[in-house]
């Protein structure tokens, strides 16, 4: 009977090459249909996303060359010893805290300078262009550090954005178990000297930041309103709550703020890789959104407030009223 199969063009039988085929589909299907984590483990399906570290020191450091100046968070920065080639989140901590300006300790000296060679873009070795690669190198060593002891102790002033609503400038700062934001905002034709108006204060555990997401990735930077914000300013920190969805001052310093992060998240999920599945990144709601309807609630609340107090109610309901609108 098979003598009298009609065979293909190349000599297959139709009917054998339909089932393997439908053999490789349905594999395909299963595999897709595993948990994330398992792919991750055991068919090295995706590389860590927040290993941004990892990428070739060389690559950053050529596309860093003819980048311009930056401060992140705004203020000076004073960096002590670095360590050079694998440099690891534990060996950042014991770094020294820098200084910023004359209100912030350890003075103006060293902060001021450190801040303009490092992240000036000035009178600093990028400048040459008879530059070697360990010198580059050694500078991203220096420009990470400097970011992580900015980011330990004030924070780093950045731009947060939402899926709805306006961005904030939020203060961005990294503890030993958790991110912590808060807004900060400055009234027009307010000193600089003077101290701004700080929002609540909100924070995410070390443990639930899965990735770092570089560029526009997620839903709240992919907004028309966003069209404008270059995608080399933006990344993402995806939480099993949401997503960070943040925009860095200049290229430099977004660049710096992902390794940090890199880091940090190298030493966190170390062994608890099952802990890494996720959805798609446009899938993540943004975690900014709940701060905004905190934001709202406490504004309904100091009018609901003012109301009772207008109508004959007394002072202490009227601030048990508004803190249970909080």
């Amino acid at each position: 009977m098979s003598g009298d199969r009609v065979m293909g063009p190349f000599g297959i039988d139709p009917l054998r090459f339909t089932f393997v085929c439908f053999s490789l589909l349905i594999a395909f299907v299963f595999y897709l249909l595993l948990p994330r984590g398992i792919r991750v483990h055991y068919f090295g399906a995706y590389p860590k996303r927040y290993a941004w570290s990892a990428r070739s020191r060389t690559r950053r450091s050529q596309s860093h060359a003819g980048g311009g100046g930056s401060t992140i968070g705004g203020s000076s920065i004073a960096t002590g010893t670095t360590a050079t080639g694998a440099t690891g989140y534990r060996q950042l901590q014991g770094i020294g805290l820098g200084a910023a300006g004359a209100g912030t300790a350890g003075g103006p000296g060293t902060a001021s300078y450190a801040s303009s060679s490092i992240l000036g873009g000035g009178t600093n070795s990028r400048g040459n262009g008879a530059n070697s690669n360990p010198d580059l190198e050694q500078n991203d060593e220096i420009v990470i550090s400097a970011a992580m002891q900015q980011l330990r102790d004030p924070g780093v002033l950045i731009i947060a954005h939402g899926s709805r609503g306006k961005p904030k400038t939020v203060r961005l700062q990294l503890t030993e178990s958790a991110i912590t934001w808060r807004t900060e905002t400055r009234k027009k034709g307010q000193p600089k000297d003077s101290k701004p108006k700080m929002g609540k204060l909100h924070q995410v555990p070390l443990s639930h930041i899965m990735y770092v997401d570089v560029g526009k990735q997620t839903t709240a930077l992919r907004r028309v309103e966003n069209a404008s914000v270059s995608e080399t300013l933006c990344f993402s920190l995806l939480t099993k709550e949401g997503s960070l969805d943040l925009e860095a001052n200049s290229p430099r310093e977004r660049d710096a703020l992902v390794s940090c992060f890199s880091l940090v998240l190298d030493e966190v999920h170390a062994q608890n890789w099952r802990d890494i599945y996720r959805g798609p990144s446009s899938d993540m709601p943004s975690s900014f959104d709940d701060f905004d309807q905190q934001q709202g609630g406490g504004q309904q609340g100091g009018q609901n407030q003012q109301q009772m107090q207008q109508g004959g109610v007394d002072g202490t309901g009227g601030a048990q009223s508004g803190l249970r609108n909080i």
